[in-house]
């Protein structure tokens, strides 16, 4: 239990995001079907789900927020926000996650 707190201690946010990646896609997706279905959830009933974007889906989905921010975050506020988006889109894919409340 001590290396779990450790870990979640000393973590770091990593913002060093590249469009390329030296996992295949098929692992990719692996690893996040492993993670929704054995991440604890109450009473274990698994409601999370994932999306995982990767290619023109991944490059579709952040034009799509782009341009929905856009519309509500003031021109002149707008730069910061641009920035921030431009980070993510320049990442090799997006993992969208999802909790069913039903």
């Amino acid at each position: 239990m001590k290396d779990f707190f450790s870990a979640a201690k000393d973590r770091r946010t990593y913002y060093g995001i590249s469009g390329e990646s030296p996992v295949s896609d098929d692992r990719i997706k692996e690893i996040v079907y492993f993670a929704v279905k054995h991440a604890p959830s109450a009473f274990n009933c698994q409601s999370g789900r994932a999306v995982l974007l990767l290619g023109d889906h991944h490059d579709g989905f952040w034009h799509i927020v782009r341009e929905a921010l856009r519309k509500i975050v003031p021109a002149e506020r707008f730069g910061p926000t641009d920035k921030k988006i431009d980070g993510f889109a320049a990442g090799y894919g997006t993992v969208l996650f999802f909790e069913d409340k039903r």
